[in-house]
């Protein structure tokens, strides 16, 4: 079964982030051009990053790809276990 896959204007309704951040998001590499399931969730923790840390593009960046790191090697430690 293929994951659900959203439009812009459903991923904008459903997180309530503006079509025009999204894009802006996804032109700095911050999301995929497909939205799905998972889109949803990093929009959502891309959202919460920028308004705790009050983040920059480039910040929110690097700050998603040290988390991501961080959760593939947790990820690697527990299938070592």
């Amino acid at each position: 079964m293929s994951p659900q896959t959203y439009s812009l204007e459903i991923l904008s309704q459903t997180t309530g982030v503006s079509t025009q951040t999204i894009v802006q998001y996804q032109e700095h590499g911050l999301l995929p051009s497909q939205y799905d399931d998972d889109t949803v969730r990093a929009l959502r923790r891309i959202e919460h990053l920028r308004e705790t840390c009050e983040m920059n593009l480039h910040g929110l960046k690097l700050l998603t790809q040290l988390l991501d790191e961080v959760e593939q090697l947790r990820q690697e430690l527990r299938s070592r276990r």
